[in-house]
């Protein structure tokens, strides 16, 4: 109950009321800020009304508010077609709407009351009314209604059906020289107590030439289409100059991989390098330990087996096998050199009675040089 309340009172009652009233006024205070010719250009939408009424031959052109503009006589209408009057008058024949007033005293008048939530079938009541309560077959006469709240009940609507029979319609426009199929509408004429009457609807709205309009139209819709290819060809232009910079940055990166590649092995080669260096700088060549094993030994020995050895981490050693007349005194003898230390026997002495001598497997260890600089 309360959520119809707010609909039907609040919403489509109060708020819709005065919003309509609000824009009637507001549109009413606009026009009057200009001179009556300026407000009837402004408000003129293309179309003009000619209104015949039953019983006159002429047809008179009338404006927004019905007051008559000019006459177009029934002398004209038989001395030309309609086409041809109206071109004289600078007007199309589709831009105008032709109407016929009758006198309310020949409309067949009823009412009757329908429940407000009707109010969308009230099309299909209007023609079930006419067939069953009224002496009229639908196809013999031209109706229309007006609606209303009801006074003393806000859930229902008076409706008032208008209803006129065709022939008299018809021999009202052939006495001015008309077709039925020119006139528009057909409306009641002094209505009866000021009562509100329908427009009765005989064909569909005359196409109005608007001229302006369309070409508004038509240049925002020119405007936006050429917005529409601004946004895509902006949006392919920035698709495509992303996936150029993504080649790029492929590209580049690739060459940047190949780069620090060769930097990379540089870097190693120029860090063994360094370690070469050091190496040779800190410790003796084989050319000098070979030189100096030479030095050391007697002429009576001689060397099979040479080698340098590592028997720790980071210490280095020269293996030696080979004969002497006296192998006992080798050690002492390397231990002398700048080059060896703790220079010692590794293996028993053997003789060697087809050398006459004796055989040996001797180790010395290698002394390193101090860094330059070093205390």
């Amino acid at each position: 109950m309360a959520s119809e309340f707010w609909t039907r009172e609040i919403l489509e009652g109060s708020v819709r009321t005065s919003a309509l009233r609000f824009l009637a006024w507001y549109r009413r205070e606009f026009f009057s800020l200009f001179p009556p010719e300026t407000a009837a250009w402004l408000t003129d939408r293309g179309d003009r009304q000619l209104i015949l009424r039953a019983g006159d031959p002429d047809l008179w052109c009338i404006d927004a508010r019905g007051g008559r503009l000019w006459r177009l006589s029934g002398e004209e209408l038989a001395s030309s077609t309609l086409e041809e009057a109206l071109r004289t008058r600078g007007l199309a024949r589709n831009a105008v709407r032709i109407g016929l007033e009758i006198e309310s005293d020949a409309f067949f008048v009823r009412r009757f009351d329908v429940p407000s939530a009707a109010a969308a079938s009230l099309p299909k009541l209007l023609v079930a009314d006419i067939e069953r309560k009224t002496p009229f077959r639908l196809a013999e006469v031209l109706y229309g209604h007006t609606a209303a709240k009801h006074p003393g009940n806000p859930d229902k609507l008076r409706v008032t059906l208008w209803i006129l029979r065709r022939d008299i319609a018809e021999s009202a426009v052939e006495r001015a020289g008309l077709a039925f199929s020119d006139i528009a509408f057909v409306r009641p004429a002094d209505p009866r107590g000021g009562a509100q009457t329908p427009l009765i609807t005989l064909a569909a709205k005359s196409e109005t030439s608007h001229l302006f309009r369309n070409l508004a139209l038509g240049l925002c819709a020119a405007a936006a289409g050429f917005f529409i290819i601004g946004v895509a060809a902006t949006l392919w232009r920035q698709n495509a100059l992303a996936e150029e910079l993504d080649g790029k940055i492929q590209e580049m990166s690739a060459r940047a991989a190949r780069v620090r590649q060769v930097v990379d092995r540089a870097s190693s080669e120029s860090r063994l390098l360094s370690v070469l260096r050091i190496a040779r700088r800190n410790g003796p060549q084989f050319a000098d330990l070979w030189e100096e094993t030479a030095r050391i030994l007697p002429d009576s020995a001689y060397v099979t087996d040479f080698r340098l050895s590592e028997p720790k981490p980071n210490e280095h050693a020269v293996d030696i096998a080979g004969f002497a007349s006296s192998a006992v005194g080798l050690p002492a003898l390397f231990n002398k050199s700048p080059l060896f230390s703790d220079a010692g026997l590794t293996a028993p002495i053997t003789p060697d009675p087809k050398e006459k001598r004796e055989g040996f497997s001797l180790q010395a260890k290698l002394e390193h040089r101090k860094p330059e600089g070093g205390k």
